[in-house]
């Protein structure tokens, strides 16, 4: 389409621009990286391989516990009643926890009540204890690997609260074999924020 002596449309910007686009797809089809860097100008860590996961014959000997920040409160008392917790145990030297049968052993002391070099402890302010079949029912196997999922509520080993405004958390896995008990390190429970 023409008015006066312009041409209107696809005219000669349309075709130098088609001309750029395929000049610089044919170069860039022509690169080649010979070598794949970081940011950093690091070489990028090698591809994962596959671990293979400790057997069952294996004992556990390494336990790890993730908890929930604070536990919440359910029951509506002001007190913080229901502690969340992952539970993953371990056959060292293998990286990928495993399933195991025995009990687990959950155990709230006062501040400093255990010792974990000694083992020796003052009496726990509570316990929980999870024998085969409840830990069967708390399996889990998500990102990090199978483990248990549990939730310890003070209500439903009879109590409403407790007496301190922070505990210590020691879990301990009991092998049904009558192995080695395996304890976890100490974690601390805030039951009250100041």
């Amino acid at each position: 389409m023409t008015q006066g002596n312009r041409i209107i449309g696809r005219g000669r910007g349309f075709r130098v621009a088609a001309v750029v686009a395929v000049a610089a797809a044919s170069t860039l089809a022509g690169c080649v990286t010979d070598s794949v860097e970081s940011t950093t100008g690091r070489p990028l860590p090698p591809d994962p391989r596959k671990v293979p996961p400790a057997s069952s014959g294996d004992p556990i000997n390494a336990i790890s516990v993730l908890k929930s920040q604070q536990p919440i409160d359910t029951t509506g008392n002001g007190f913080p009643n229901l502690l969340g917790a992952g539970v993953y145990l371990f056959s060292r030297p293998y990286p990928i926890p495993r399933f195991a049968t025995g009990t687990l052993v959950f155990d709230l002391f006062e501040l400093g009540g255990f010792d974990p070099i000694q083992g020796a402890s003052a009496a726990p302010l509570a316990t929980w204890t999870l024998g085969p079949q409840d830990m069967a029912a708390a399996q889990v196997d998500n990102l990090i690997g199978p483990g248990y999922q549990i939730s310890l509520d003070l209500g439903a080993i009879g109590l409403s609260e407790l007496a301190v405004d922070s505990a210590d958390l020691v879990v301990r896995f009991l092998p049904e074999d009558g192995g080695e008990p395996v304890v976890s390190s100490v974690q601390r429970v805030p039951f009250r924020l100041f």
